[in-house]
């Protein structure tokens, strides 16, 4: 029996258990597994070992046949963003039209008319149209209503006139643009009588449909290599003076009548409720791949020994307190993030139909929680993935143990759909707009999301003189409500004293709003694990889970202790008691962290690792990837070594 079994034969619960709540439920938790199955019998969707010795031209075709064979085993159902999670798991890297079928579609589902769905969608469906989300522009990207490119209204010849009116203004990084797409849906500055409308959505063919070459007026293409996403095709777009039919504009909330007039009709927010479903892809599906990353290092740690012990054994490097250190905390905060991003995209669903009929009552609760949700979670990943290619030594750093992969493909989501510390300023704005209200209003804010500034008072008021696990919860509201309290009171000082208020925003207290936001998305995380927790009957599972949440209390109120230590909330001695609690947690957790990781479900070939497979036996994969999967081996690299051994040194 080797180390891993070993491991295995000393968790405590029943895995399977646990394996529904990381899915939301045990329908979706069979329908990953049994995907994951299908998928290593296929050798379309397997990417190669050698895949990064090749050059990004063959990296991206040969993505074409897996593609294909994903969307066969998905029935062609392409427009059901659940059904993706199996495919980005399984792929080593990003696949073909993933923002399309992530926000495309569902703008055009939300912004157009029903003539326009009629017209399209079916098209959209097949691919004939294949779109790209073209909205940032090389010198603006989340300041959307500043974007510079122009839908100028024709009225004599019934036209939008689409243009690049500079080089600040070119379209620059949507995915798909490069080489897939044949229409772009286009956000641009509506235009009308010499007036401008507001930044506003068209529908535009930029390559023919049957030769693939760029339209009159079209210049296109690729804008280079990344340090990630190596096959998605970001691009750039330019263009001089095209026209396409008024019908083009999205329409539902906003038209421009034949003889020129703008009508507004409904909240011109719900465009937004397009992009949050692209956001819900990323906090739902993207940080199942640092369940990836930690099955990975956990397994390896397991499995190999450095240093004897009194004994003259060898240890698992998992025994050492460092790497529980390293990792452990990293696994507890995955399952707040995984069970969070399960609330948190029901609440984007929730709206999002709301929002189809007209309700926008969930809008700005949706807004503020998924922005935060959104930077959160997507720095968590790819520093995920980073400290468990740390936490396997010098393997970790070779593509072959699949962690280098998981960084790169990862690291981009940190700024696409939303610069990680914009939203979190836009959380900020929200969390001191309801903590004014609950200061000077009777009226109850929301119980389900924002609770606890029902209770500013007792809060405030609260002080933790010794610390236990069961003041864990109250700790995090206090961090939550003094730091914001803090960022309002230093606002409303420099606001008082005559300064502008939008100049102390962006000068004063930046800092003061990302760490009360921060300090809000960790006390949600905790709350909603504790939630999901009360939502199984097992006992077992009930226990190592309580564990594996305080652990991620703890090891929050240890980074984030100093707002707490300065409004009196905290003593020294209770900071000791709690680094002592954490280190008692790491000890628990180190039997069950084989089975918290394994609870996912992943099969060996979904994880593309040579390092981190089930059966526990590193060195032999290592060295057979190497002396058979790398195609450097197969060069002949005589003609440079004899080259190389004409150089005449200078004595």
């Amino acid at each position: 029996m080797n180390l891993i079994e070993q491991a295995r034969q000393q968790v405590s619960f029943d895995v399977d258990s646990v394996t529904p709540l990381l899915y939301g439920s045990k329908e979706q938790a069979d329908h990953i597994k049994q995907f994951l199955e299908k998928c290593k019998n296929i050798p379309e969707v397997q990417t190669s070992p050698d895949y990064y010795n090749w050059n990004r031209g063959k990296q991206f075709l040969s993505k074409g046949d897996q593609a294909l064979a994903f969307q066969k085993l998905l029935d062609f159902k392409l427009d059901e963003i659940p059904l993706y999670l199996g495919t980005i798991l399984y792929s080593a890297t990003t696949n073909y039209y993933g923002v399309y079928f992530g926000m495309v579609l569902p703008a055009l589902k939300v912004l157009g008319t029903d003539e326009q769905i009629n017209a399209w969608y079916k098209d959209c469906l097949n691919l004939k149209i294949a779109g790209c989300y073209a909205q940032t522009e090389l010198a603006h990207g989340s300041d959307v209503q500043s974007l510079q490119t122009t839908a100028t209204y024709d009225e004599r010849r019934d036209e939008f006139i689409i243009h690049t009116p500079s080089i600040d203004a070119v379209k620059f990084w949507p995915g798909e643009l490069g080489f897939l797409a044949n229409w772009a849906l286009v956000y641009a500055k509506l235009i009308v009588n010499n007036k401008s409308h507001g930044v506003q959505a068209f529908m535009v063919p930029i390559r023919d449909l049957n030769t693939h070459k760029p339209l009159p007026g079209i210049e296109v293409g690729d804008i280079g290599p990344k340090i990630g996403y190596t096959n998605k095709d970001n691009g750039f777009l330019r263009f001089t003076n095209c026209r396409i039919p008024r019908f083009n504009m999205l329409a539902k909330y906003i038209k421009v009548t034949r003889d020129g007039q703008v009508i507004r009709q409904g909240d011109p927010k719900v465009s937004y409720s397009a992009m949050m479903i692209m956001r819900k892809l990323i906090i739902t599906v993207y940080p199942r791949t640092a369940a990836t990353s930690l099955t990975i290092a956990i397994r390896y740690s397991i499995a190999r020994q450095q240093f004897t012990n009194d004994q003259g054994q060898e240890n698992s490097v998992l025994e050492y307190q460092t790497q529980q250190h390293k990792l452990f905390p990293l696994l507890a905060n995955l399952y707040s993030i995984i069970f969070t991003g399960l609330k948190v995209g029901q609440l984007v669903d929730l709206n999002f139909n709301q929002v189809q009929k007209g309700d926008f009552s969930l809008m700005a609760i949706c807004h503020a929680i998924i922005c935060g949700t959104k930077a959160n979670f997507t720095y968590f990943v790819s520093n995920c993935a980073e400290w468990c290619r740390l936490s396997c030594g010098g393997h970790g750093y070779a593509h072959y143990s699949g962690l280098p992969a998981i960084y790169q493909d990862n690291c981009p989501n940190i700024t696409l759909e939303g610069e990680n510390q914009i939203m979190y300023l836009q959380l900020a704005r929200f969390l001191l707009k309801i903590y004014n209200q609950a200061k000077s209003s009777s009226k109850k804010i929301n119980e389900t999301y924002f609770g606890l500034f029902n209770r500013l008072q007792s809060i405030s008021d609260y002080k933790c003189t010794s610390f236990t696990r069961e003041q864990i919860l109250l700790l995090l509201e206090s961090n939550v409500i003094h730091s914001i309290q803090y960022t309002n009171d230093k606002m409303m000082t420099h606001i008082n004293n005559g300064q502008d208020p939008k100049s102390v925003w962006d000068y004063k207290v930046g800092t003061d709003l990302w760490n009360s936001a921060n300090n809000f998305i960790e006390y949600y995380k905790y709350i909603s694990f504790l939630q999901t927790i009360d939502s199984t009957d097992n006992i077992n599972t009930k226990k190592v889970l309580r564990d594996l949440a305080d652990l991620f209390a703890a090891s929050i109120l240890l980074d984030g202790s100093s707002t707490l230590i300065e409004n009196g909330v905290i003593n020294v001695e209770s900071i000791k008691l709690i680094r002592e609690f954490y280190t008692l947690q790491l000890s628990i957790i180190k039997p069950e962290a084989i089975g918290l990781v394994e609870a996912f479900r992943y099969n060996d070939a979904s994880l593309r690792t040579t390092i981190g497979c089930s059966d526990g036996q590193p060195y032999e994969k290592i060295y057979h990837s190497a002396v058979n999967d790398n195609s450097l081996n197969k060069y002949d690299f005589k003609p440079i070594i004899n080259q190389l051994k004409n150089i005449k040194a200078r004595l």
